[in-house]
């Protein structure tokens, strides 16, 4: 005489209170913790957005600019970056761009000047997404573009929530 086989159905706890965790809870953790990774591809490097892929193929004159960054930072919540452009002999700087390409927003600052400058000394603090290039991009008087990159690593990110 066979018996059928019975199986005790485990449900999820019904109540705030209880502590054990149902397959669901352990899916959802799953499921979301995969999502919050980068993409990373088959040799662990972490992929680059389109926009970081197109900044580096671009031929960039980088002579006149540059940077202080970290290369390590503890958290992208105010990375500061120090620069110092010079203007090739006989043009002027008319404008600075640092992009963030992976960041919700990657432009994080223009700077525009009325009158032409020779040279231009500044400081910033940066609140970055993830690891990654920072872009400066210097627009001279005859209209050619130079730039330059630092790379960092974060160990926290800062701007999850789309700022």
């Amino acid at each position: 005489m066979n018996k059928p086989m019975t199986k005790a159905l485990v449900s999820c706890p019904k109540s705030p209170t209880d502590t054990p965790l149902c397959r669901r809870d352990y899916l959802w953790l799953l499921i979301s913790s995969c999502l919050s990774l980068p993409a990373i591809s088959q040799d662990g490097s972490v992929q680059e957005s389109s926009l970081a892929l197109s900044l580096r193929a671009k031929p960039w004159s980088s002579e006149g600019i540059t940077l202080d960054f970290p290369p390590l930072a503890d958290t992208g919540n105010a990375v500061p970056l120090q620069m110092h452009i010079q203007a090739p002999q006989g043009l002027k700087l008319t404008q600075i761009e640092i992009i963030l390409p992976e960041n919700p927003n990657p432009v994080a600052l223009t700077l525009q000047w009325p009158t032409p400058q020779d040279q231009v000394k500044f400081q910033t603090r940066l609140r970055l997404a993830a690891s990654q290039s920072v872009w400066v991009i210097g627009k001279y008087t005859d209209g050619s573009q130079r730039a330059r990159s630092a790379a960092t690593i974060i160990t926290s990110t800062a701007c999850l929530d789309g700022t």
